[in-house]
């Protein structure tokens, strides 16, 4: 059995996984520890930046022979060892600092760690592609996949296990030496046929992103990639400052990790059986709502902080990413063209990356002036924009009035929910019930427009249902009342827009 499987690629996947696990769960981690205000951690996610850029020199490391490694090494491990090397120096840098009095060397070494990972990922992609002369491709994916999972979950998890033993400067250290184990991997893995060195070039970019522009609907597709995971990085980031305030041990965590890496698995199969079973729009469609509504529990991990609902939520918001990884990832299988493979990969993985990473370097500001549990609802709202794309991809792209008022209305529910959950001031309880109504009259009367004969009934019930789910909500925070009245407001509401809405398609009758 373990012939099929190129172990080498279990390592490899480890390291690949560090650099990332450095500059993210670890570093805010670590910082807020340290006692660092979460503005400042957040700004410094801004250095993950820098792999987003990372097609701009990608046909660079995939033809620049480094002198004497490349005779003996070939292309791929040479670049493969020399960022490795260069991981390990940096992070051992790492080690050595303070963050409370050199906050601009943290940064310093942050972009440098960053981008020597993405010139490693350049490396191992191009690597991985060129050792299925060996094993087959899913064979070589899948392994590198487990591989990258055991470094961020369970590598990761036994860290945080011996955080108070061995403090963040010793860890680092640690992390410093298992870099240089892992070259070893590289000096010993076999050297693959590396055909086209000679095409590789800075034309090759110019030329797929030309191709880009004959895609049909290019710029709802750009729209989509740019916003699918957008909610999921910000929230990200402030996470693990999230179990720090909330007092969870390095032993939690641990715990977390291994959770995390068994829900990777289930998302992944889920995912396939989602797509395989429907189609590839539902899989889209179903992880974008998946992320929304486990981004929301985070709110509620906020609230009742115990070691549960940490391992719970954690596992379902994993499933999530899991299950949205992979309707991504194949999704964008469809839309790369294969004379430009691995740039135009980057370039959609960079488009993905960019704005979340912009945005999450202001989620500490944002954290601080409206508190946790507001900034995970409001990463409820960034997941917006992916949940009306990919419904509008199960429509079959088609643009007409019953997709349209079919999107309003997902639009219309989803902002109701966000809005109901936010802690914010109450007003008067007259001005209170009459915005209910009329909320629930438009949504009521939109949603029957696009609905429809037989589904009608449902519509009405499943709104009539929302309010009551909401309001239950609402007196589960504790930070709003469950209030009977709103639930009589909102289900009035529905029926008023009923009623609207016979009254309309009467009229309409009579004039035609």
């Amino acid at each position: 059995m373990f012939k099929k499987f190129p172990l080498n690629f279990v390592f490899f996947g480890i390291s690949a996984s560090l650099p990332y696990f450095v500059t993210g769960a670890a570093l805010s981690r670590w910082l807020r520890v340290e006692g660092l205000d979460l503005s400042d951690i957040g700004l410094l996610s801004l250095g993950g930046l820098v792999v987003a850029f990372n097609f701009l020199w990608s046909p660079f490391i995939n033809k620049i022979k480094i002198p004497v490694l490349f005779d003996i090494l070939g292309l791929r491990r040479s670049w493969l060892l020399i960022s490795q090397l260069l991981l390990a120096i940096a992070v051992f840098c790492l080690s050595n600092i303070d963050p409370i009095t050199n906050y601009l060397g943290i940064l310093i070494l942050i972009l440098l760690i960053t981008f020597l990972g993405s010139i490693q990922d350049i490396a191992l992609d191009a690597y991985r592609v060129e050792y299925d002369s060996f094993y087959p491709a899913a064979n070589l994916a899948s392994t590198y996949v487990i591989g990258w999972r055991m470094g961020s979950y369970l590598l990761g998890g036994l860290i945080f296990s011996q955080e108070t033993s061995l403090q963040w400067p010793t860890i680092h250290k640690f992390i410093a030496i298992l870099f240089l184990f892992l070259s070893l991997t590289t000096v010993f893995s076999k050297r693959v046929n590396e055909n086209n060195l000679k095409s590789a070039s800075s034309n090759q970019l110019f030329e797929a992103i030309k191709n880009l522009f004959l895609k049909k609907d290019l710029l709802l597709i750009l729209l989509f990639i740019a916003f699918y995971r957008v909610s999921d990085q910000v929230l990200g980031f402030m996470a693990y400052p999230l179990y720090t305030d909330l007092g969870f041990t390095g032993e939690d965590l641990a715990a977390k990790n291994l959770g995390n890496f068994i829900a990777t698995f289930f998302g992944a199969f889920l995912a396939a059986s989602i797509i395989n079973r429907f189609s590839l729009q539902i899989g889209l469609f179903v992880g974008a709502i998946f992320i929304l509504v486990t981004n929301l529990l985070f709110s509620a991990l906020y609230l009742y902080p115990n070691l549960s609902n940490l391992l719970l939520i954690n596992f379902l918001d994993t499933i999530a990413q899991a299950f949205a990884t992979a309707s991504f990832l194949a999704y964008l299988v469809t839309l790369i063209n294969r004379n430009f493979t691995a740039i135009q990969h980057a370039i959609f993985t960079s488009l993905m990356l960019v704005p979340g990473m912009i945005l999450r370097g202001y989620s500490g500001y944002f954290v601080e002036s409206f508190d946790y549990y507001n900034f995970f609802i409001f990463c409820g709202f960034m997941g917006i924009p992916a949940v009306l794309i990919s419904y509008f991809f199960v429509r079959g792209s088609q643009v007409n009035s019953e997709n349209g008022l079919k999107m309003l209305t997902i639009l219309l529910l989803i902002v109701v929910l966000l809005l109901s959950l936010l802690s914010l001031d109450q007003g008067s309880g007259i001005n209170d019930k009459f915005i209910h109504f009329f909320a629930y009259g438009f949504i009521a009367f939109v949603g029957l427009l696009a609905s429809k004969k037989n589904a009608k009934s449902l519509l009405i019930a499943m709104l009539i249902a929302f309010g009551v789910i909401i309001e239950c909500l609402q007196g589960f925070s504790g930070l709003r009342n469950f209030e009977y009245m709103d639930i009589i407001a909102n289900s009035l509401g529905t029926f008023g827009g009923l009623f609207l809405y016979f009254l309309s398609r009467n009229y309409l009758k009579k004039i035609t």
